[in-house]
């Protein structure tokens, strides 16, 4: 490569660089949204009802959800369906981040190792592996703060609904135990009633603000709760009983989970321990003896392994992820 096509390289990959860090330094935080235009006009009113101070909060929930700040940037990622799902994926994890910052780190991430292993003159075969797999850490964090939260809502879900059953047989509408639910619990549970009970109070039908929990929370146990209230209100029947014996049908069903989780202890351990060995010795003989790794990363054969080795290996972890962890 020639020193001004490097040179302006340099210049523009700097340039990238810095503008995402800016863009992720100073880029406000996006605002979850409520759905329908009919919301939007039923806050602008309250908001003059009230003055900008009295109902912030409603307001927060009400305006259109963005996948970035720059509206150039929202409108071009919008036609993609894979940012949109994305944008879900964040907002099931309960982050706040964007779509456009998560796509602006992932891509700082890539460039930079990039950049570093270039400068370094390693092995770019080796270097775009490792920097796609740098660049999966945030999904990777995301997907784990994901599962967290799903796990912590499963636990408090049973309370819910007995809450909510209470609520019905003390005589309100079991709307109003989506208000209780949202004041009583703790997070995560509280803050999807509560989303929940404000769209549906300002004026979204009720099946349609179940449907967003559901989409908001795609686990199965929310979608049979839904699915027997929908029941419920076109059938009839006593609510209050439904709630205690869904309550009770999920209560086993959790405790079933963790008893598998026990009995399945002994194999996860072994996968963490299989799937850390591997990476541990590569980097420990990486750097303790260079010379004896160098033949891995600077001849064809070597990479060729390294590739294949990882492929293996990842098809071993989600063989015994499978294994280990059984659908209920």
């Amino acid at each position: 490569m020639s020193q001004p096509v490097l040179v302006v390289a340099i210049f523009l990959s700097v340039m990238i660089f810095v503008m995402g860090v800016l863009y992720l330094l100073f880029a406000p935080a996006k605002n979850r949204a409520a759905l329908t235009r009919l919301e939007v006009i039923r806050a602008r009113a309250r908001e003059m009802a009230y003055g900008s101070q009295g109902s912030e909060k409603e307001i927060s929930l009400l305006h259109r959800d963005v996948l970035s700040h720059l509206p150039v940037l929202d409108r071009f990622l919008s036609n993609f369906p894979a940012a949109v799902r994305l944008n879900a994926f964040i907002q099931q994890a309960g982050m706040s981040i964007s779509v456009g910052k998560m796509l602006t780190l992932i891509g700082l991430i890539f460039v930079g190792i990039c950049a570093v292993g270039f400068l370094m003159q390693r092995n770019m075969v080796i270097v775009l592996l490792a920097a796609l797999f740098a660049a999966a850490i945030p999904i990777a964090v995301t997907a784990v703060r994901r599962m967290i939260r799903f796990s912590k809502f499963e636990e408090q879900f049973p309370e819910a609904i007995d809450l909510m059953s209470r609520a019905v047989r003390a005589g309100h509408a079991f709307t109003t135990g989506f208000e209780l639910i949202g004041r009583e619990l703790p997070e995560p549970v509280a803050g999807e009633f509560r989303l929940t009970y404000e769209q549906q109070n300002l004026g979204l039908p009720v099946k349609e603000a179940f449907q967003n929990l559901l989409v908001r929370v795609p686990l199965e146990d929310v979608h049979v709760f839904v699915t027997a209230l929908n029941i419920q209100r076109e059938s009839g029947g006593n609510l209050a009983e439904i709630l205690d014996n869904l309550s009770k049908i999920i209560r086993e069903r959790f405790k079933l989970k963790k008893q598998i989780k026990v009995y399945t202890a002994q194999g996860r351990i072994t996968l963490y321990i299989l799937s850390a060995v591997a990476p541990c010795m590569l980097v420990f003989f990486s750097f303790s003896n260079p010379d004896y790794m160098a033949p891995l990363f600077d001849t064809v054969q070597g990479v060729k392994m390294i590739v294949a080795a990882a492929a293996l290996q990842l098809m071993g972890f989600f063989t015994i992820s499978r294994i280990v962890r059984p659908k209920i």
